[in-house]
């Protein structure tokens, strides 16, 4: 699985993803699985990030976090 940088934000900004909003919906992490991709701030830095999912467990919708410095959070899709 592939995975796009999609937001860099501050948590409890309006993130939405699929029509969810992420900050207000209780985060899944998939069997503490992890992916490492690039830190969007320092791109030669890898990070792992959590493979995390939110709505409902029939149709979740998935993506990756990781908290980078200074209270910012990173997120990947999949592509």
């Amino acid at each position: 699985m592939g995975w796009r940088h999609l937001h860099v934000g501050r948590k409890g900004d309006n993130l939405t993803i699929q029509n969810r909003q992420v900050w207000k919906e209780e985060w899944r992490w998939i069997n503490a699985e992890t992916v490492r991709l690039p830190d969007p701030l320092i791109g030669s830095d890898i990070l792992s990030h959590m493979i995390c999912e939110i709505g409902p467990q029939s149709r979740p919708t998935r993506f990756a976090a990781v908290k980078l410095q200074s209270e910012l959070w990173s997120f990947y899709i999949p592509d």
